[in-house]
């Protein structure tokens, strides 16, 4: 009963957290500039955004193979790739749900226990990090000015929306601080200590991998697939078509902030790509309004693309794994 308690208040906060970005995000929107930006773009652009995030499920899929292998398990690329599918799908509806659908829908397909396949996964998101570093450091080396603007924006409505965003979070942060204790005496609690056992068994299985350079390039893959599926969407509009190298690294880093938010459906990401717009036409001399029109239309079309590719193959995936016995 406990746990389930927490599990909704986890959600109830997540859909709070939604509902506020929802509101940001059409309090700006000019729907008629919008849907003028939708005509107008040059869609072959986002058609090859959404086919790069499908080869970066594949990347994914396949480095998660050489993480499990060492455990003593063989998997096929196939089945890890839509577990995969069907971990994105996932979290659209509760934010880090994915993970465990990821891990028990491979348990369904190649009985790999759930435990030791989440300690891969976590694997995975320390690597993701470092590799966010590296585009972070990128940014910081080509487009230190509009990283700075970024974090120092002095738009006085967007820091009262920051404000309603960080109070969010402080709520979030202050309500598990306030209820640790109690969480302890939770059955979820209970267990936790075996769970953790098997997790680290799948989190040291990086010590044992036999492909390293393999494992390395395919990190590559997953990192230049996202990359490029934001840089060349820029291209799609003749106002964001001079935007460099510089733009692009900062976008990714951004755009990765804005889906990292505990958000349901990640709808964090159209709000905060708007503000790095903004930030961007601010460092190249233009007003942080204009910035923030095209930046939000940008985002949110970008948003739409790569949710249909995750609806698309997420119910592909839940025919394929419903398939398996």
């Amino acid at each position: 009963m406990k746990s389930r308690l927490s599990q909704f208040l986890f959600i109830f906060l997540a859909l709070i957290l939604a509902g506020i970005f929802i509101w940001l995000t059409l309090k700006q929107t000019d729907f008629a500039v919008l849907k003028d930006a939708a005509f107008r773009a040059n869609h072959i652009w986002f058609l090859i955004s959404m086919v790069l995030s499908i080869v970066s499920y594949w990347f994914r899929a396949a480095r998660w193979k050489l993480l499990i292998e060492p455990l003593g398990y063989t998997i096929s690329t196939r089945s890890a790739f839509w577990a995969v599918s069907l971990g994105y799908f996932t979290n659209l509806t509760i934010p880090r749900s994915g993970e465990i659908a990821r891990a028990t829908s491979l348990y369904k397909m190649e009985k790999v226990p759930a435990d030791k396949s989440i300690g891969t996964i976590v694997l995975e998101r320390v690597v993701d990090v470092i590799f966010l570093g590296i585009f972070f450091l990128l940014t910081f080396l080509f487009n230190a000015e509009t990283l700075v603007s970024f974090f120092s924006f002095t738009d006085n409505s967007s820091f009262g929306n920051y404000g309603i965003v960080l109070a969010v979070l402080v709520l979030i942060f202050l309500i598990f601080l306030a209820f640790r204790k109690s969480l302890r005496g939770f059955s979820l609690f209970q267990k936790i200590e075996i769970f953790l056992k098997g997790m680290w068994v799948g989190f040291k299985s990086i010590l044992h991998l036999k492909k390293r350079w393999e494992f390395i390039a395919y990190s590559f893959g997953i990192w230049i697939c996202y990359f490029f599926m934001t840089y060349l969407v820029i291209f799609a509009f003749p106002e964001t078509s001079h935007f460099g190298l510089g733009e692009g690294f900062f976008l990714i880093v951004a755009g990765a902030f804005g889906m990292i938010l505990p958000a349901v459906g990640g709808l964090g990401y159209p709000y905060v790509m708007s503000v790095a717009f903004a930030a961007i036409y601010l460092t190249q001399g233009q007003t942080a309004e204009e910035g923030k029109t095209v930046g939000n239309y940008f985002g949110l079309l970008l948003y739409f693309a790569q949710i249909i590719s995750i609806l698309i193959f997420g119910f592909l995936a839940i025919y394929y794994i419903g398939k398996k016995k």
